[in-house]
């Protein structure tokens, strides 16, 4: 990391309290911050992308080593998380950021916008799950999903028997139930994701704790309403958090951009690659011609 202006391709770790955050910058131009995994999401991002983007990925605590074993999960509150990001932006010198956020990591990246609007040029909220009736995702799945996508899914479920769970630790039931949930994850019910997780290790006393802040998140809560430029991209074939449940909280960001993919399911940057970069891209311009 250099000293002086924005850090160099490269990885290392970022202190906060009671954490080591990984990360990891790839690419050129605008300085994209992409929160979550500095391990699973450059994998899931396109390597043209980096030809446009300076991609940094950084871990937040869930999947962070811990620094300080007396930090426990209930000091954790939602502004923990947006305060870790603001430490990375300023310790790697980033200076005016787009802030990437996959799934949950969306909605936090949203908060963080609301906390520090003044560095954030944007937010891209990729299957991002904004609280709802939970209801309406079994709706929908029970209404849309195919019968093969159904089977699938109870076959791969029914294969982690307690015999099997009983030998795995809890982050590794963790990854083996996401795997398992792939028919409501993936525009092709049939793909192994695996390969994603490997040497990411959640931590999950900080990962309930996460579920547990965001359960009731709103994004119109608080002083502030989030005004920065927002883009929404979602997945046709997204079960796990889907595309209908923005229809009643897209109107809370008054600055956003929506974008369907017919072809994806909780992942457009890897399913959809191509339209996904370019519709990315148009709206980083976008962005640019609006002074942000």
């Amino acid at each position: 990391m250099t000293t002086q202006g924005m850090a160099q391709d490269g990885a290392g770790l970022v202190g906060v309290e009671g954490a080591r955050l990984r990360y990891r910058i790839e690419g050129h131009g605008q300085p994209c911050l992409v929160v979550g995994s500095a391990i699973c999401y450059p994998r899931v991002f396109s390597p043209e992308l980096r030809q446009h983007l300076r991609l940094v990925f950084v871990d937040l605590r869930h999947f962070a080593a811990s620094a300080d074993p007396s930090f426990t999960p209930d000091q954790i509150t939602v502004g923990t998380y947006a305060d870790d990001i603001e430490r990375v932006r300023r310790t790697l010198g980033l200076g005016e950021v787009i802030v990437i956020g996959h799934s949950v990591h969306g909605i936090i990246a949203l908060e963080y916008a609301r906390r520090y609007p003044q560095p954030v040029r944007g937010v891209v909220a990729v299957g991002a799950d904004p609280p709802g009736d939970l209801a309406e995702v079994d709706r929908l799945w029970e209404a849309d999903a195919s019968e093969e996508r159904k089977d699938i899914l109870a076959r791969q479920l029914a294969e982690l028997t307690p015999e099997v769970r009983a030998a795995l630790s809890p982050a590794d039931i963790f990854v083996r139930e996401y795997v398992a949930d792939g028919p409501r994850r993936w525009y092709d019910p049939t793909y192994d994701c695996s390969w994603l997780w490997e040497e990411v290790v959640p931590d999950m006393p900080i990962l309930e704790r996460l579920g547990g802040l965001f359960e009731t998140y709103d994004l119109a809560q608080g002083p502030a309403e989030i005004t920065v430029p927002v883009f929404i991209a979602c997945g046709r074939y997204d079960y796990s958090a889907p595309y209908t449940l923005w229809e009643e909280h897209r109107h809370k960001l008054p600055r956003h951009s929506y974008a369907l993919f017919e072809k994806s399911g909780h992942f457009p940057p890897f399913e959809e690659p191509e339209r996904f970069d370019q519709t990315l891209l148009e709206w980083v311009h976008g962005t640019e011609t609006l002074g942000g």
